[in-house]
């Protein structure tokens, strides 16, 4: 009876589950633009999250398929299912609100003005839609500086169904240093690498003094240690040798990253744009070197229910 009246109090988020990524079926979906006069376009290695309030996406497109008449049309963003042509699980309803030129084509910018989520029957997902407008609606209450929307809530989820693994983002400027996880991250076929980083955290400050970056995949056995990391943002770290985590300095920069196998990218600041709750930080690749490995990765719970339903998974860490 508690737990029913503190559904109907505060309702409940729709989860994003940490996962380890992999390199397999569940996580090759397809993203596929649709409503360009000149047809569908695959990005599936075009897409990125640049704000969450409003909730924005960013779809890189090159110069020929994204002339101003095209994208006059209604536009959506589709996410396939591994081995499906025909069904979507989500489609994301699209309004332009503007664009980023790059070094090849543009950065097209999009709020969801709709989504369509196909991966639980309809009355699951709305009774899910119902808990998650409740507990947007006391966002505030419950000290949620962020305080998305409901209708971009159930974009974000939908979203997530493409995994989005986790990196550790080193950064240094005069005295002051910091690691800290980030999951908006993506890397564009144009070459650029994009982070998306809140407005009111004060590394943005930092990365945007120094114009270097470095950052480290995060291994999901330290998932723990990672969460705690997000936790402490706002408050700088006195030393680095504190942490619960072995940290060594990057090859190029000298940043802290950590200091194992595993996935290591060091970045150089090209353009800094404020969109939205973030700032987009749009990089070029310095360096890179080593392999993800076991790499922490947030997940659509919706879509993790979606795969055991079929009998198929992936490794979850923590109980939906």
């Amino acid at each position: 009876m508690r737990h029913l009246l503190s559904l109907l109090r505060s309702g409940k988020g729709l989860r994003h589950v940490p996962v380890v990524n992999a390199d397999s079926a569940e996580f090759s979906l397809r993203v596929v633009l649709r409503g360009l006069l000149g047809g569908p376009v695959d990005v599936s290695g075009d897409h990125c999250p640049v704000s969450l309030r409003p909730f924005v996406l960013g779809v890189r497109l090159a110069a020929e398929n994204a002339d101003q008449g095209a994208l006059a049309r209604r536009v959506w963003l589709e996410i396939y299912p591994p081995g499906s042509e025909t069904m979507p699980l989500a489609r994301l309803a699209l309004k332009s609100v503007g664009l980023l030129p790059l070094k090849q084509g543009a950065l097209h910018l999009f709020e969801v003005a709709r989504t369509l989520n196909r991966c639980l029957p309809r009355p699951t997902l709305w009774l899910r839609y119902l808990l998650a407008w409740q507990n947007a609606r006391t966002a505030a209450r419950r000290g949620d500086a962020l305080r998305m929307s409901a209708r971009d809530l159930r974009a974000l989820n939908a979203y997530y169904i493409v995994a989005r693994p986790v990196f550790l983002v080193g950064a240094r400027h005069d005295e002051r240093v910091d690691l800290f996880p980030m999951d908006l991250v993506s890397a564009l076929s144009s070459g650029e690498y994009l982070l998306a980083l809140r407005a009111t955290n004060p590394d943005v400050a930092l990365m945007e003094s120094s114009g270097r970056i470095a950052m480290s995949s995060a291994p999901a056995e330290l998932l723990d240690t990672v969460y705690a990391l997000g936790n402490r943002h706002r408050h700088p770290i006195p030393d680095l040798r504190d942490l619960a985590l072995p940290i060594s300095t990057s090859p190029l920069f000298g940043l802290p990253v950590l200091n194992q196998a595993g996935l290591v990218r060091e970045l150089t600041v090209e353009r800094v744009e404020r969109i939205g709750s973030h700032v987009l930080f749009i990089t070029r690749i310095e360096h890179e070197a080593g392999l993800a490995g076991r790499q922490l990765a947030h997940l659509s719970g919706t879509y993790i229910e979606w795969l055991r339903h079929r009998q198929r998974g992936c490794e979850v860490l923590a109980p939906l």
